[in-house]
């Protein structure tokens, strides 16, 4: 038995299959480049507004109580994703 696909909605978009969703996907990716750029602009904000580097926020304060904070708990996101591009190199 096969199952019919139905189209896919998201926003103003719609799409055929998901097949035809990821190839939009692929096809609108920023560069890694721009990406790093605005990763980085945001932990700039994040180090101007909590007064500690990125680095000093992930080695004392992640991964504790405080973490749960929506303000930290973007900031780990967000430099955990920093890290994984650096690592892609």
């Amino acid at each position: 038995m096969k199952i019919e696909e139905k189209p896919l909605k998201i926003g103003d978009l719609i799409f055929a299959s998901f097949e035809e969703f990821a190839a939009y996907v692929e096809a609108h990716q920023l560069p890694k480049e721009e990406v790093l750029r605005r990763v980085r602009e945001r932990l700039k904000r994040f180090k101007e507004v909590y007064g500690m580097s990125s680095e000093d926020f992930y080695r004392n304060i992640a991964g504790t109580p405080a973490e749960d904070e929506p303000d930290y708990l973007e900031w780990k996101m967000e430099y955990e994703t920093y890290l994984e591009l650096l690592d892609e190199g």
